[in-house]
Parts: C-alpha cells; sequence; structure tokens
C-alpha cells in the first residue's frame, strides 16, 4: 500500500484543526481513495491542496486549488535558508478569492515585486 501525504501550497502541512479530516480507505476493487474533508469552509481554507503517493517503484502527486469566496489572508510561512547564487522559488500561501494582488516585500527595502494575476490563474 502506498504511502500517502497531503499538503498545502507543496510545502505546508494539513492544519491541525478539529475541522479539517484526512483519510483514506480501499474500494471493493482494491483502489485507494485518500481524502481531506473540511467541515464549515472559510476564505482561509483557500488554497493550493497537493495528494502525494509514493511506494518502492514510484511517487506521484496531483493537486488542485480550492478558491472560497471572502477577504484575503496569507497562511503562516516557515523559514527558508538557501545558498547564496542558487535559484530559489517561494509561493504566497494566500487564501479568500478573489485576489487581485500579491505584494511581496524584504525586510524595510522599497523594493519591492507586485505580482498581478487574473483569478482563472490561480
Amino acid at each position: 500500500m502506498p504511502q500517502i501525504t497531503w499538503q498545502l501550497f507543496k510545502s505546508l502541512p494539513i492544519p491541525e484543526n478539529p475541522r479539517y479530516r484526512v483519510g483514506d480507505y480501499v474500494t471493493r476493487d482494491n483502489l485507494i481513495v485518500s481524502y481531506v474533508n473540511i467541515s464549515s469552509v472559510t476564505p482561509e481554507d483557500s488554497g493550493l491542496y497537493t495528494c502525494l503517493a509514493a511506494n518502492d517503484v514510484q511517487s506521484i502527486e496531483h493537486s488542485s486549488r480550492i478558491n472560497i469566496y471572502g477577504p484575503p489572508s496569507i497562511r503562516q510561512m516557515p523559514n527558508v535558508t538557501r545558498v547564496a547564487g542558487m535559484i530559489m522559488t517561494m509561493t504566497c500561501p494566500v487564501g479568500g478569492w478573489p485576489i487581485d494582488a500579491v505584494l511581496w516585500e524584504k525586510g524595510i527595502h522599497t523594493h519591492i515585486h507586485l505580482l498581478q494575476f487574473k483569478p482563472s490563474q490561480a
């Protein structure tokens, strides 16, 4: 049986919250079904959810974004350490819908990179 894990934004764990239920089961046809059930959803529950399945042979993943209409929110992001000169990609774990823009700032520097996107691209 494969090891199945769920993530938000491909790096954050599913919140430990009684409203979230993660589980899996085997059907009569020996298919494994894994799920995340969120009760009483809020805009903060919006995000990119990823299911990862791995065994000794290979690993696969599937991601899908859930958009819940409401004001924007940002999940706590972990600290990231990288080697200077290497490429680094960070995803802003934003919730709510629609999101018109995401604004990145570094410390007190005035250099601001504004990312704008259409709702269909999120």
